[in-house]
């Protein structure tokens, strides 16, 4: 069994919440809640760094521009063409009236510029626009009302996880005084049964409760350090109370 002191600085999201004064934690003697962040810059900090929130609101945004798209889409049935020629040409010309096999040569220099315009747009493109317009809207709504439902599911995760954390750091306070006492137990038992007052049965079966009692306390201390670190990434805070129990 054994406890370690640990200096503690708490910096949250934004630089909003700060404790720059240096502590010792005792997870014996003090309060885990008194240590940590308030749970509503918690369950505030782990939405701003969530990275599902994030997904969430880049499907929204890319949606937005796929409405935009929508509306301009009428603007794929106009077309418009510019045609410059610009150059010499020679020209060999045939006497037809003679009958006589005489070309004669000439040459021109010729400016041509062709200018052409034409709507071609599908009856369904005029039907169909605003229910195309309709059904990107429709897919915003859904990326935010997703954005929500990760939103209270993570805030629930964080008030999960920061209870059970107080809660083992109570059950250590219990198995630490369990353990006290069965330690002195253990210690008036090995006299005993040195003395001849208890037999081999009676203190094997105090040893494995001294034994059981130790185990469950290492298991609460694996779950006070493992709840720690889940709220750490969570929320993406480092508490800086690394090691608390060993």
């Amino acid at each position: 069994m054994g406890i370690c002191l640990l200096s503690v600085k708490t910096d949250v999201f934004a630089q909003v919440y700060r404790t720059d004064t240096a502590m010792f934690f005792n997870p014996i003697t003090d309060d885990i809640t008194k240590r940590l962040p308030p749970l509503r810059v918690l369950v505030d900090s782990a939405g701003y760094n969530s990275p599902s929130l994030r997904y969430e609101d880049l499907k929204a945004d890319y949606y937005y521009y796929e409405q935009i798209s929508a509306a301009r889409e009428w603007m794929e049935a106009l077309s418009l063409n510019v045609d410059i020629n610009i150059g010499k040409w020679d020209y060999w010309d045939k006497d037809e009236l003679t009958r006589v096999d005489r070309f004669y040569n000439s040459q021109s220099i010729r400016d041509n510029y062709a200018i052409g315009f034409y709507v071609r747009m599908p009856v369904a493109m005029l039907v169909d626009r605003k229910n195309r317009i309709k059904k990107q809207k429709k897919w915003i709504e859904i990326s935010l009302t997703q954005k929500e439902i990760n939103r209270r599911f993570l805030q629930e995760r964080v008030i999960d996880v920061y209870n059970d954390l107080v809660s083992n750091q109570n059950q250590i306070r219990i198995y630490n005084d369990y353990q006290t006492f069965t330690m002195m137990q253990m210690q008036m038992a090995q006299n005993e049964f040195l003395n001849g007052e208890i037999t081999t049965a009676e203190y094997t079966r105090l040893k494995e409760i001294q034994t059981r009692g130790a185990v469950e306390y290492q298991q609460v201390i694996a779950e006070f350090n493992k709840n720690y670190q889940i709220l750490e990434v969570i929320t993406g805070i480092r508490f800086n109370l690394i090691n608390v129990l060993r």
